[in-house]
């Protein structure tokens, strides 16, 4: 009973504190570029493609489809990008406050991780959003139910996830031109990913989650006669897609435990 008490009360520690390094992450970009990105970014890209749209001839699911997978295939340098920017605020005070206000140093990890996903969250729920709104009321095109449009973000969303554990550690052991390359890279992939290159295969990469992984479920959602085929397709890639990710979190982790800052000379 005892031990119980104990590790209760060392949860409750960790948690507040994880919330209080959150918070702190948000006022530490308060007064950057990040905070106009992720507000500007899904009113302008889904109003551009929106009024494109509107005068395009293609069929309303292609629309659709070539709106989030765009999305899917720009994730990979946005988050690249995005981590290079909060790495460097970082950088200023040669990563003092980063190590040093955390009583457990992985809880700065994880907060940076946890917010930035989260705000990225807020950022791809909203430009799909207003898309779908301005897709379905705007240009009076029906496409999917509403209610949809919510299921695709949260799959953008989510593969997004292992980007930001890769790009936030590469952040921090190198410099961010070595993160930028690496979102170059993953972007070219994710892009190519999407033809027959990346038929079986693109579960292995996490860098297309985002931009297959939201052609999965859109195809399953407009092609009923293929339903059952690819909810065993989806299952299996899931399966493989939550194993590695895993991975990945357990090797930076693993990894992040003998981190001691790095120079601050890019």
């Amino acid at each position: 009973m005892k031990e119980l008490v104990r590790l209760t009360k060392k949860l409750v520690q960790l948690t507040r504190e994880l919330v209080r390094l959150m918070r702190t992450e948000l006022l530490k970009m308060r007064r950057t570029f990040l905070y106009g990105m992720h507000i500007g970014a899904p009113v302008l890209g889904s109003l551009i493609f929106v009024l494109y749209y509107s005068v395009s001839g293609w069929n309303e699911i292609a629309q659709i489809s070539g709106f989030v997978e765009i999305i899917g295939i720009a994730l990979p340098f946005a988050v690249s990008l995005v981590c290079a920017g909060n790495v460097g605020l970082e950088e200023e005070n040669h990563f003092q406050t980063f190590l040093g206000c955390a009583v457990h140093k992985w809880n700065a990890f994880l907060a940076k991780w946890l917010t930035l996903l989260g705000m990225c969250f807020l950022t791809v729920l909203a430009a799909v959003l207003l898309f779908g709104a301005g897709f379905r009321w705007g240009i009076e095109k029906t496409g999917l139910p509403f209610a949809d449009y919510s299921i695709l973000a949260v799959t953008l969303c989510a593969g997004s996830a292992p980007l930001y554990l890769e790009h936030l550690f590469l952040n921090l052991r190198f410099t961010k031109s070595v993160s930028l390359s690496v979102g170059v890279a993953q972007f070219l992939l994710s892009s190519l990913f999407l033809t027959g290159l990346g038929d079986g295969r693109w579960q292995f990469f996490p860098c297309t989650w985002s931009s297959r992984g939201v052609l999965e479920v859109l195809t399953y959602m407009t092609k009923r006669e293929l339903k059952d085929v690819l909810a065993v397709e989806m299952r299996n890639s899931l399966v493989i897609c939550v194993l590695l990710l895993t991975v990945v979190y357990a090797i930076i982790r693993a990894r992040f435990h003998f981190y001691e800052g790095r120079q601050c000379n890019d």
